[in-house]
């Protein structure tokens, strides 16, 4: 079923229509970081369109939490380089032998000063954030070099346009997602595959809610500086990147497609007007 959303409550409601939408109907799309957040609005919505899901993440307790007959649960460390293969043989066992669309979704994030941030963390951040898309990216696309096409959506961040403070190693790391989704989109064009980049701004996830109830003012503030007063929510971001992956985006690769309600687009020397 469909899900809309409730603007006003944050919050999604199931669709007054009865319309399906089956965009994803008899395909086969795997969706790391599929227990939270993003991930898990994706791994619904392509539920709900018909897809067969092969969803990963790093505890099967979250994991848990998804529900369907399609529903295909991995708990793997996705920065572990056989993590990539595993996703890979469960999709061609549990789908149709394609894989039709690839969600490079997991990500993490540690805060610290840029001078004295620990070469561990930046590693853990890079192998989760950008080697794992790339390694799963590659896997993916052999296969779906050999069926004749397909599509990819790395997930980034406004981080990998702009810089943040204090978050060197997720900043660095979401750049090289929209690197390498720019670099696959140009070579992998030939073979029918289309790459893309979803780049969410401040959205409702775990990584951000703590916020709100540690920090009710710093939320409320990051929220006015938004043109759209609020803060974006996983289905909203589900949404685009269900249909980059598409046949209705069947010309479009190598975009960076940034869903943060239109705050990249003020000066930031200025207030949002009229509040």
């Amino acid at each position: 079923m469909t899900r809309q959303i409730d603007l006003r409550a944050g919050q999604p409601l199931p669709s007054a229509t009865g319309i399906h939408v089956c965009r994803y109907e008899g395909r086969t799309a795997i969706i790391t970081g599929a227990g939270s957040g993003i991930g898990k609005a994706i791994a619904e919505q392509l539920h709900d369109e018909g897809a067969t899901v092969i969803a990963n993440d790093l505890h099967m307790e979250t994991l848990a939490q998804l529900s369907g007959a399609r529903i295909h649960p991995v708990a793997a460390d996705i920065a572990d380089p056989g993590t990539a293969e595993l996703l890979v043989a469960t999709a061609v066992k549990k789908g149709s032998g394609r894989i039709d669309a690839l969600f490079n979704n997991a990500g993490i994030s540690v805060i610290g000063a840029a001078e004295t941030f620990a070469e561990d963390d930046w590693n853990r951040v890079m192998d989760v954030n950008l080697n794992s898309a790339f390694r799963l990216a590659i896997a993916v696309g052999r296969i779906m070099i050999g069926q004749g096409g397909g599509a990819i959506l790395n997930t980034a961040s406004v981080a990998g346009i702009f810089g943040i403070p204090r978050s060197v190693a997720y900043v660095v790391s979401k750049h090289g997602v929209i690197g390498l989704t720019r670099a696959l989109a140009v070579e992998w064009g030939q073979y029918g595959i289309r790459v893309n980049a979803l780049c969410p701004g401040f959205t409702a996830t775990g990584m951000n809610t703590q916020l709100r109830e540690d920090h009710p003012k710093r939320w409320s503030g990051r929220e006015a500086g938004s043109p759209l007063g609020r803060a974006g929510l996983p289905e909203e971001q589900a949404a685009t990147a269900l249909f980059l992956n598409s046949d209705e985006a069947s010309y479009t690769t190598g975009q960076i497609a940034v869903v943060d309600g239109g705050q990249h687009s003020l000066y930031s020397g200025y207030a949002v007007p009229f509040r």
